[in-house]
């Protein structure tokens, strides 16, 4: 059996000692010995990352290609590159969100509002290229896994796997 050996160190935000195994360290981890330790450094002031020079450094850096400068603005349709063969490819929280603005936020199922929950967006006819508003129910978790994985139950009131 392999035994796995931990390695000392000390906290660089709360100088504690903690041990941690050597993958960690190769990793890029082991430098905190709790995340709570690990956000207050990441969020304390004088983080290099929150100078101003360091701001103003990456802000000038990419002020090109912000806005009418970014190589994308204004390419919609047939000029975009993610348009092939008459067709737009974007992810799929995309057209979760077009739907959303289009249609009620609530299961088109079971009427039940949002509330905390992420709604699904389930293609009616199956075919994940068809993303015509018509083609898009908007539904909840429970009602989504209902559609795709329907359960039926036999006369003894049990449930028969895999009959749709």
């Amino acid at each position: 059996m392999i035994r796995l050996t931990k390695i000392k160190r000390y906290c660089q935000w709360c100088d504690d000692e903690f041990y941690v195994y050597k993958s960690q360290i190769r990793n890029n981890g082991g430098k905190f010995c709790s995340k709570s330790c690990r956000m207050s450094y990441r969020n304390k002031i004088d983080n290099p990352a929150w100078q101003s020079e360091v701001r103003l450094k990456i802000s000038v850096n990419h002020a090109d290609v912000s806005g009418k400068n970014n190589p994308m603005y204004g390419k919609k349709g047939s000029l975009a590159p993610s348009y092939i063969d008459g067709r737009s490819f974007i992810s799929g929280d995309v057209w979760r969100r077009i739907a959303l603005a289009n249609k009620p936020k609530r299961c088109e199922v079971c009427g039940k509002e949002e509330e905390g929950r992420r709604l699904h967006i389930h293609h009616k006819d199956k075919n994940r290229n068809n993303n015509n508003l018509n083609n898009l129910q908007v539904v909840c978790a429970r009602c989504h896994n209902n559609i795709l994985h329907p359960r039926r139950r036999n006369s003894l009131g049990r449930f028969i796997e895999g009959v749709v």
